[in-house]
């Protein structure tokens, strides 16, 4: 993106869907993001919108941990564009510049850090998603099961960018820290969407609940 483009929770849904389209960015990391927030919020309507009069307070504490997330995933769209910028302009610095590779070191840092941070809120707002079954309605679990399906598909989405960029870190033992964190976050994500996925099925039409 230019300097001058509009920041891109500014844009409109069908000028973010061009511009994905067109544009060198925003990439598949901040697609993940917009992606995940927007599952959360699914899943956040199926809490908003039940009506459990027994229930009220730890469903108003999920929502505000919902919110939260949003609050902190959101950002997370602009970094994964500028992370990607400074990661091609080191890249692109001539080969005979003796700070270039520092540099590529630096950038790659940033360029994992973010992805793997936006990961970490997804697998939060996948752990959400399981708390919150038992207080959302029947009427909006395929609601939050679609927003859970949504936020693993992103999380998966951004772990791709750890894949890209961690053979650019400056050490053996960067990279494998990437890699270990990477590989955990996606197992535990796996796990959690079974736990919704299995707990959505016994509540469909029929099971009594």
């Amino acid at each position: 993106m230019s300097d001058n483009a509009a920041p891109l929770w500014e844009l409109s849904l069908s000028d973010f869907r061009d511009t994905v389209a067109r544009e060198p960015m925003p990439g598949c990391g901040a697609v993940a993001v917009v992606s995940a927030d927007l599952g959360l919020a699914l899943v956040l309507k199926g809490l908003h919108l039940s009506q459990h009069p027994d229930a009220t307070a730890p469903r108003q504490a999920l929502i505000d941990e919902g919110a939260s997330l949003k609050q902190q995933l959101a950002p997370l769209a602009q970094e994964d564009v500028a992370a990607f910028e400074a990661f091609m302009a080191a890249v692109g610095r001539d080969k005979e510049d003796e700070g270039r590779h520092d540099a590529i070191h630096a950038a790659a840092q940033t360029a994992v850090e973010v992805p793997l941070k936006t990961a970490q809120l997804c697998e939060a707002a996948l752990a959400l998603t399981q708390q919150a079954g038992e207080h959302i309605e029947q009427q909006f679990v395929s609601d939050a099961h679609a927003g859970a399906r949504l936020i693993h598909a992103a999380l998966h989405s951004v772990l791709l960018n750890v894949d890209a960029n961690a053979g650019q870190l400056g050490s053996d033992a960067a990279r494998d820290r990437a890699r270990l964190s990477r590989d955990g976050l996606a197992q535990r994500a796996d796990t959690l969407l079974t736990a919704i996925t299995d707990s959505a099925a016994g509540r469909g039409p029929g099971s009594g609940v």
